[in-house]
């Protein structure tokens, strides 16, 4: 049994919109400033799913003491704790695969649908924002 639902973007703090200049490529998905969610990219249909990283038993797990606070080795603990949350998600809903390669926050971009990267280092770039109502996304519904 998969633990993939859909729910609506507005209910999670995710805003889907186009790029102005860059509609071809689809919807881009930016989270809300306070949303606590992110997400996992699959690096082969796009498709994203979210989860919350403060109930994720992985992305919340205490750092261990062992594991300085700043520097290379910090750096190495944490890239390591993303690529096991990406690791983790279940089979991708759009094409079953479980290979996801991007993970997604306010600050790491997705891909759009057809691929492309976001590039957020123009400058004035605008969003076509989309009602997030009227919009479901795959969700993480996680175990208690």
């Amino acid at each position: 049994m998969s633990n993939l639902i859909l729910r609506g973007a507005d209910e999670l703090g995710i805003q889907p919109a186009k790029v102005k200049g860059m509609e071809q490529h689809g919807l881009c998905y930016f989270t809300w400033h306070d949303s606590e969610v992110v997400g996992g990219q699959c690096s082969c249909c796009n498709t994203i799913v979210w989860a919350t990283a403060r109930t994720n038993a992985i992305l919340a797990e205490v750092k261990p003491n062992s594991v300085p606070d700043s520097g290379s080795e910090y750096r190495k603990y944490y890239k390591g704790k993303l690529d096991r949350f990406l690791l983790s998600l279940p089979e991708c809903p759009s094409c079953s695969e479980a290979k996801y390669d991007r993970f997604i926050n306010n600050v790491s971009f997705p891909r759009f649908p057809d691929g492309t990267d976001f590039d957020d280092s123009e400058e004035g770039i605008e969003l076509i924002n989309i009602p997030p109502n009227s919009l479901k996304v795959w969700w993480l519904k996680e175990s208690t």
